[in-house]
């Protein structure tokens, strides 16, 4: 398939629900597995040895997935979520009221619960996530201030999972989106990427997505122009062959913002 051909994130084919079912589901796959696992262990690993801290966390994240605010809820009790679009933003909404229909989190909390030797208490795990999440509000790339009227003070950690990748469509765009994200976090506070690396597509259903293709030496350059130290990292390879998505690491960088750009 030409890439021209490919779909992008905010194309109308692009099905919130089943990108969870696809990626992030129930089912015992080893493939999916591994895209839950890892950011979820190294997001506890993170936050447990005490390296990231604060009262309050922005999330940017493409997709309503809550992988990662499940995985932060024990460390932060004041939580903003950025959602890009409204498909993303009305299933977070369900999720967090609780309406019928919601995305079923429930394996994931599951597994977080067990890191923390409670398998049975998923569900007080939930409501506890629930009650940091202190409000929805949509991040338009659109608009030059993608938060719109809203204001936002600047966060003690801002923590992005697949935004640049899934949403960039080229590096002069990903700089753009680095740098709004960077804008969100306070000197001395931190910005947490978990990031897929040398992946070209990804599918949901029939339709083949773009995704931006870049290494880690993009991201290393990047931040450091935002002002930013990087202060651990990290990568796991891809260890499964799956037509689904084709990247090589998933990897995470952790960095402090040392100055305003």
């Amino acid at each position: 398939m030409d890439s021209l051909q490919y779909k992008h994130y905010y194309d109308k084919e692009y099905d919130p629900c089943l990108f969870f079912a696809t990626y992030i589901g129930a089912d015992k796959d080893p493939s999916k597995e591994q895209l839950i696992e890892y950011p979820i262990k190294v997001l506890r690993d993170i936050f447990s040895s005490g390296s990231v801290k604060g009262d309050t966390l922005i999330e940017l994240t493409a997709s309503s997935a809550h992988i990662l605010i499940l995985a932060a809820a024990d460390y932060f009790d004041n939580i903003t979520l950025l959602q890009l679009c409204e498909s993303d933003e009305r299933e977070a909404q369900k999720w967090l009221n609780k309406e019928a229909g919601a995305i079923d989190h429930s394996h994931l909390t599951t597994f977080i619960c067990g890191l923390k030797g409670k398998c049975t208490e998923w569900e007080e795990h939930e409501e506890k996530t629930r009650r940091a999440i202190k409000q929805i509000v949509r991040w338009d790339i659109t608009k030059d201030n993608p938060l719109g009227n809203v204001a936002l003070a600047q966060a003690d950690c801002v923590l992005s999972g697949g935004y640049l990748d899934l949403v960039s469509k080229d590096h002069e765009m990903y700089l753009k989106l680095l740098k709004q994200m960077c804008s969100l976090v306070k000197i001395g506070g931190h910005l947490i990427l978990i990031v897929v690396l040398n992946m070209t597509y990804y599918m949901i259903g029939q339709h083949k997505f773009s995704t931006l293709t870049y290494d880690e030496e993009l991201v290393q350059k990047s931040l450091a122009s935002n002002g930013f130290i990087i202060v651990r990292s990290g990568k796991e390879k891809n260890r499964h062959n799956c037509d689904l998505m084709d990247y090589e690491y998933l990897a995470y960088f952790v960095s402090r913002k040392e100055r305003e750009v």
